[in-house]
């Protein structure tokens, strides 16, 4: 019964034994699975280009017109309500001068054109009853005409005591301060029409001639740091003659005040001209990095998914090389993000991420 017992025992310490061991060859399941890190490359977006007949040109921003006002009289301000950059409409009262001296003119030639009437109906009455010579009464009459030439011109020196805008306008810059003495003919500020903008800038005669020809398809304008839409604008002027240096024509394109873009005259801008065309052929720019493969066999493209980091492979339609950039008309879409950096070395499967430059 011992040795039964002493069996039974042996194989149960041989089973303990078998379990440990194979549990020790056994893989750790609890162990993770090794993560994979996306690959970073370097991404440029598909550009769209314009056509052969679109033409960008530097311009400047101005105003409809610019004006320095002035008052046709001498005296002190005692009102003045022109902050610089404030707009004003048309007819609102800007400065004034004290007007004491010159309502005292006015009453003063009011009383010496009634003393003059009172003249003049003196002498009908004697030259009626032939008591005064004709010389007399058309001296009484010229008296008379002067008085009142000479009360116009005191009621018109008092209403020069006030200066009103004549347009709606911006201030531009004010030169003098309240309470100063002003002289007649002194500028007292400069406004600006801003009811439009007006862009100018210069073009060759191609242009120049299409304008004139009615060839230009459309104008556009950018406003350089302002905003990344364009403008259409309506032709408004331009210059007979060319520059003697540049040999090119000064034009002038208009643009209806946009509530949501703020440019002030002297802002520079970007002028987009687009002549009329039979074929116009467009295409898209996509950087020559960015191309996998060749003319015989085909190029293609690899386009990030912004979803899962994935790549995409596509087969892309190359028209023509410019500099380092492939024009291809099929195969991509304008802002689709392509692998422009080793783009030989990438495969179906593999996730990148972009590459943001270095912190």
């Amino acid at each position: 019964m011992i040795s039964t017992y002493i069996s039974s025992l042996r194989t149960f310490y041989c089973a303990v034994f078998i379990i440990l061991s194979v549990s020790a060859c056994s893989p750790n399941t609890s162990e993770d699975a090794p993560v994979v890190m996306p690959t970073v490359v370097k991404l440029t977006p598909v550009e769209a280009i314009d056509n052969d007949n679109t033409f960008r040109f530097p311009a400047t921003v101005s105003a409809v017109k610019t004006i320095e006002v002035r008052f046709e009289v001498t005296g002190r301000l005692v009102q003045l309500d022109m902050p610089t950059g404030s707009v004003v409409e048309a007819g609102q009262l800007l400065a004034m001068i004290d007007p004491l001296p010159f309502e005292r003119k006015v009453l003063e030639k009011q009383t010496k054109l009634m003393q003059a009437r009172r003249e003049l109906t003196r002498i009908e009455s004697m030259f009626a009853k032939n008591l005064v010579s004709q010389s007399s009464m058309d001296e009484a009459k010229t008296a008379l005409e002067l008085a009142d030439i000479e009360l116009s011109n005191a009621q018109q020196d008092l209403s020069y005591t006030k200066l009103y805008a004549p347009f709606n306008a911006q201030i531009s810059q004010r030169y003098v301060e309240n309470n100063s003495f002003v002289s007649a003919g002194e500028s007292i500020a400069k406004l600006q029409d801003v009811s439009q903008m007006y862009f100018h800038f210069s073009v060759p005669e191609r242009i120049f001639t299409a304008n004139a020809r009615r060839d230009i398809a459309s104008a556009q304008i950018a406003i350089i740091g302002a905003s990344e839409k364009w403008y259409d604008v309506t032709y408004v002027e331009h210059a007979a003659e060319p520059n003697v240096i540049s040999q090119t024509y000064d034009v002038v394109f208009a643009l209806a005040q946009q509530d949501e873009l703020v440019a002030t005259p002297g802002a520079r801008a970007v002028a987009k001209v687009t002549l009329k065309s039979q074929t116009d052929k467009q295409g898209m720019s996509v950087p020559i990095n960015a191309l996998v493969g060749d003319k015989q066999a085909g190029f293609n493209v690899w386009r990030f998914n912004a979803d899962d980091g994935s790549l995409t492979q596509l087969a892309v339609t190359v028209d023509s090389i410019k500099n380092d950039h492939a024009i291809v008309s099929h195969g991509v879409s304008v802002g689709d993000l392509l692998v422009s950096a080793g783009a030989a070395k990438m495969y179906e499967g593999i996730i990148v991420k972009p590459f943001t430059g270095v912190r």
